[in-house]
């Protein structure tokens, strides 16, 4: 059962890290398994071989939410986007009874205390906000223009892009009209499924892609226009052309990202969004580009070191106010992830279900998880 339970923590941790919004820290806390993957990370040897077989297993996990499980995970944010967060939420409300637990080992919370609970609180709040604030890099607008749609493609990633695509994700009998850059087009199992049951006809744009060594210069936009009963929704994949100066960019953002990824209430992810990386990074995982992962690797090495190496130092001499700091950051994650679609309605009542779930998931795992000294 503990072998079985460390894959699942490793799984979970894995998916987190993929998901902008969702810590892999806050993850590693809610399980009870934070000092000991951090020993791990630092290199402490002595941990590891205390800790060897567990880690084994959490290392199986997290590969396997990474690998295998993130597109399922990302699909039911994308379907189930209130669910799906509000379960999260449940997993970090569940938690903070344990994450007391050990932080009272030795001593009691002091009003001091208040001081990194703010601070971490108001710094996860803020990038909240910052995300919130941001443009998407490659946002895809759909605009009705009598009887069909027009759909704009715009590249703001900062990089000009070597290759690209829309998908299809919604809309009735659409088809793709005219456009003012050479297109090729094609069908995908959505399609097909949908045409046995005649909703869509064969040309449906499914997936458009360009044609080869058609690429998108930083700043330019694509358009083109489509017939349909209904508005389409489009979602982008695409790589950015790699340079020397973009590699070097890629192992900072890595470094940065991989120390956020065990900092809890900070989304790893999202640091690479704000830098922006995180749709290159996702491609190249998805396409296996080791021009890409190669550097990726590295700063993800290096920045979970330093950074393992770092929380421990503090955890050991500073631990109450570690405690005390990680709590504000769990805490302002709640914000953090609070779902758009949050209110006074059928998906938010599901939500509650989800969240009790989740909440009850974390409780149970809690009271049999001993304090970490």
């Amino acid at each position: 059962m503990k072998d079985l339970l460390g894959i699942l923590y490793g799984a979970v941790f894995g998916i987190a890290n993929v998901i902008p919004g969702v810590s892999g820290g806050t993850m590693l806390v809610t399980f009870g398994c934070y000092d000991k993957v951090c020993g791990a990370l630092a290199l402490d040897f002595k941990e590891i071989k205390k800790n060897i077989k567990f880690l084994i297993f959490f290392a199986i996990g997290a590969v396997l939410g990474i690998v295998g499980f993130s597109n399922v995970i990302s699909l039911l944010f994308s379907k189930f986007p209130t669910p799906t967060y509000m379960f999260f939420i449940g997993l970090i409300l569940g938690s903070i009874p344990l994450i007391v637990r050990n932080a009272t080992v030795k001593e009691n919370f002091r009003p001091i205390c208040f001081v990194p609970f703010l601070i971490a609180l108001a710094l996860v709040v803020g990038l909240a906000v910052l995300e919130g604030g941001s443009g998407e890099q490659a946002p895809v607008n759909v605009t009705e223009n009598g009887s069909s749609y027009t759909v704009v493609f715009t590249n703001n990633s900062g990089q000009d892009m070597e290759s690209w695509s829309l998908e299809l994700e919604e809309g009735e009998n659409v088809s793709l009209i005219s456009r003012n850059v050479d297109f090729i087009h094609k069908g995908g199992k959505l399609e097909t499924v949908l045409s046995w049951f005649g909703a869509v006809p064969d040309d449906t744009p499914d997936t458009i892609i360009p044609k080869e060594e058609t690429e998108l210069k930083n700043g330019e936009s694509v358009t083109f226009t489509v017939k349909a009963d209904s508005a389409p929704a489009f979602s982008s994949e695409y790589s950015v052309k790699i340079s020397f100066g973009f590699i070097a960019i890629i192992l900072l953002a890595s470094v940065a990202a991989a120390v956020a990824m065990i900092i809890p209430g900070v989304s790893g992810s999202f640091i690479m969004v704000l830098l922006g990386t995180y749709a290159t990074v996702i491609s190249a995982v998805k396409d296996f580009n080791f021009a890409v992962l190669i550097p990726v690797a590295i700063g993800v090495v290096i920045g979970l070191v330093f950074g393992a190496k770092l929380i421990r130092f503090l955890l050991k001499k500073y631990r109450l106010m570690v405690f005390s700091a990680i709590l504000g950051l769990c805490f302002g994650s709640l914000y953090a992830i609070l779902p758009e679609g949050f209110g006074l309605n059928i998906e938010t009542g599901i939500g509650f279900i989800a969240l009790i779930f989740g909440a009850g998931i974390s409780l149970l795992v809690g009271k049999f998880t001993p304090s970490e000294e």
